[in-house]
């Protein structure tokens, strides 16, 4: 099945989920809508390729999941410290910008760490290397940094890499 057919197909169920109606006019619509969203990206996304389900991407599902659930965990863990740098009576940080070495190869995988970085309060991803092995993050705390790269490396991007790669 080609992705612009799958594609199709999924956007009017989101048309009528945002729209709150299942009627066939909203199930018209997001499929009019769809047509006019992914249209212009077709090139960019490759449209015409053939998708098939494999093995390999239902037994990522899993993988997937325990991801969202390790990306919500940090998210409230950061929280959690960046509301305590705010509230203390003395700001003591010393913010900076943190080379941190990446494994992942995929584009998928460089944009999937960079974003959970970048969602994770506290930290915000900078910019990546000419070559694509390090990027810069800025943290609100960068007084340890070998400890900001190993929670990266070992809390998120090992998780990104199980299922994203």
């Amino acid at each position: 099945m080609k992705r612009r057919l799958i594609i199709y197909m999924g956007l009017p169920i989101i048309w009528c989920l945002v729209s709150g109606q299942v009627t066939i006019g909203s199930i018209f619509l997001g499929f009019v809508f769809g047509m006019v969203v992914v249209q212009p990206f077709s090139k960019l996304y490759r449209m015409d390729e053939v998708v098939t389900p494999t093995g390999d991407w239902l037994a990522k599902i899993p993988k997937k999941l325990v991801y969202f659930y390790v990306l919500i965990k940090e998210i409230i863990k950061a929280n959690i410290v960046v509301a305590k740098i705010v509230l203390s009576p003395k700001i003591d940080i010393k913010p900076g910008i943190i080379a941190v070495p990446i494994r992942t190869k995929t584009n998928i995988g460089i944009t999937g760490i960079a974003n959970t970085i970048t969602l994770t309060p506290g930290t915000l991803t900078v910019d990546i290397s000419d070559d694509q092995k390090v990027l810069y993050v800025h943290s609100i705390d960068s007084t340890d940094p070998q400890g900001v790269r190993d929670s990266i490396r070992d809390d998120l991007e090992k998780y990104v890499l199980e299922a994203f790669e």
